[in-house]
């Protein structure tokens, strides 16, 4: 299963869709149709936007190596709701309404933005190890989240061991540079997965595991940073074994 672009509420988002002719070909829409067009709904179920020829954005006609397909590019997105959005896509081919009518797929999904509290890596050092060629759907403000995501996912793998949050990567002093380097390197997972690369080379599930498993050795006491506390005991003090009274065990 492809996964769906993601975009954060307040970017512009982007469609396309192809309408196969059974063959291995693929057609336009009649151009002349005047219902053609696609609805846009969000995560709530309210529509949105419809997209038209004349709507702006408008429907485009593109194409590339397997053929024409529809596209819609800038849908502003400040006002859906975060979820899966559909697109509920009327077009007819030669007069025919192309069935399901209307067709309805999953079209993007839209994610709130950042909260307040601080990040561990900056979006610069997320993409300076992503291939050079990251499509415009792979905004700043997708990494972004997957930075926010990130930090608060070490923040609760750290809870009780350190005092989180850490200070932030624009703090002074700022974030511990282990603690930056398994936020970015958990945020390039994330990336990598969403373009679909994440198998490649040394780009694989070993990078995040490694992370995780720092994460572990971090908590255990194996690793350590400035302001580890250790786990505490279930017992402190002295406790008496059962089977022998007045015997003592010093923990």
């Amino acid at each position: 299963m492809s996964s769906i672009p993601k975009y954060v509420q307040g970017d512009f988002g982007r469609f396309d869709f192809r309408i196969s002719d059974g063959l291995g070909s693929y057609l336009e829409p009649d151009r002349d149709d005047p219902y053609l067009k696609v609805e846009f709904y969000d995560g709530q179920g309210v529509l949105r936007f419809t997209a038209t020829k004349t709507s702006n954005p408008g429907l485009g006609v593109s194409e590339d190596a397997s053929g024409k397909f529809i596209f819609v590019q800038g849908i502003g997105l400040s006002e859906f709701a975060p979820g899966i959005c559909d697109a509920r896509i009327y077009c007819k081919v030669n007069g025919s309404e192309v069935l399901p009518y209307p067709t309805i797929i999953p079209a993007f999904q839209v994610i709130s933005g950042t909260g307040a509290e601080p990040v561990y890596t900056t979006v610069e050092k997320v993409k300076s190890e992503l291939p050079d060629d990251i499509p415009d759907q792979l905004t700043d403000l997708v990494i972004e989240q997957y930075i926010y995501d990130a930090s608060r996912r070490i923040d609760a793998f750290l809870y009780g061991f350190y005092a989180v949050p850490f200070p932030g990567i624009e703090e002074s002093p700022q974030t511990p540079a282990l603690i930056e380097r398994i936020c970015r390197r958990l945020a390039v997972s994330d990336a990598l997965i969403f373009l679909g690369t994440f198998n490649q080379m040394e780009l694989n599930p070993a990078s995040e595991q490694r992370m995780i498993e720092e994460l572990e050795r971090l908590r255990k006491g194996d690793l350590q940073i400035p302001g580890y506390d250790g786990p505490l005991s279930v017992y402190q003090g002295w406790i008496y074994q059962e089977d022998y009274p007045g015997e003592v065990l010093d923990l």
